[in-house]
């Protein structure tokens, strides 16, 4: 290149960095409160409360939810359910299979239900396919390896309208807690 030629070279590429910076969105310029992660669903909208666990009856919660901070920020969006590999993996309500396949180098398996909640289960082979419409405790697949949890568990995460929320708040047979009058 000519002296020339690499310097508007040079400034095409400093103007192209610009323009991506500008344009992209800065979550550390957003104002707080549009950043939210929900702890749990609006019951009316989800059925809060009634969903089944995806693994056994009411398996060891091994590590729990942690929003983050903000939407790109370091947390555990979902829970991790005690689950050695082979155990099935049910429906954890009504809903219509979106995906079933592999994510980077794990097994996937979402449902989306009515009310804007998407539940991922991993890693899970599933036994049904994308478009497959599925009932609460139907089995759906097994637990297979992979993911960021040893060979004994599953992941297990919910989102609503997009942003991630604590799927123990979904769970049918998690007691709520309930406050009670201070006496005297």
């Amino acid at each position: 290149m000519t002296g020339r030629s690499s310097r508007l070279y040079g400034l095409a590429l400093a103007g192209c960095c610009v323009a991506v910076i500008l344009a992209a969105p800065s979550a550390a310029a957003a104002p707080a409160s549009t950043v939210r992660f929900a702890e749990a669903p609006p019951p009316a909208a989800s059925g809060a409360g009634s969903w089944l666990w995806p693994v056994s009856a009411a398996p060891a919660v091994i590590r729990q939810f942690e929003a983050p901070a903000t939407r790109y920020a370091a947390g555990h969006r979902g829970i991790d359910l005690t689950a050695p590999g082979g155990t099935p993996v049910v429906a954890p309500a009504d809903g219509l299979v979106s995906f079933s396949g592999t994510v980077v180098d794990r097994p996937v398996l979402s449902i989306t239900y009515p009310g804007g909640l998407v539940s991922s289960i991993e890693p899970v082979i599933g036994t049904v396919a994308e478009g497959d419409q599925v009932l609460a405790g139907t089995v759906i697949g097994s637990v297979a390896s992979g993911g960021h949890c040893s060979d004994s568990c599953a992941h297990f995460g919910v989102r609503l309208h997009g942003e991630y929320v604590n799927p123990l708040a979904l769970l049918e047979s998690l007691q709520r807690a309930v406050l009670l009058p201070l006496e005297g």
